[in-house]
């Protein structure tokens, strides 16, 4: 192999060698930003799942509370009819009939 064969191929090598350096240099700024981007996007993830963990605790609080006032509603609902009733037997005796009928 002649000294001009020789540089002709060390050229070559050096200019794939360039080429692949620069592709290098890019593809590692493009894994930077990617990198960045997710990073990001995972940060995102961790508030939205904060905050629906959040909003289901406070509907489950929520689900508690109407639970207790439904029973609640449940016994005034049930102590008003017992008054009502006492009052329509009252109403009944004072017009001759008969409680409860």
């Amino acid at each position: 192999m002649s000294e001009e064969e020789l540089r002709k191929i060390m050229e070559f090598i050096i200019k794939r060698q360039e080429g692949f350096s620069e592709r290098m240099d890019q593809f590692s700024e493009r894994m930077e930003r990617m990198q960045l981007l997710h990073e990001e996007r995972l940060g995102q993830l961790e508030r939205a799942a904060v905050h629906l963990y959040n909003t289901v605790d406070e509907l489950g609080q929520s689900q508690r509370m109407l639970t207790v006032k439904m029973v609640e509603l449940a016994e005034a609902q049930a102590h008003a009819d017992q008054r009502l009733n006492a009052l329509i037997d009252i109403i009944a005796q004072g017009r001759g009939g008969t409680p409860g009928g």
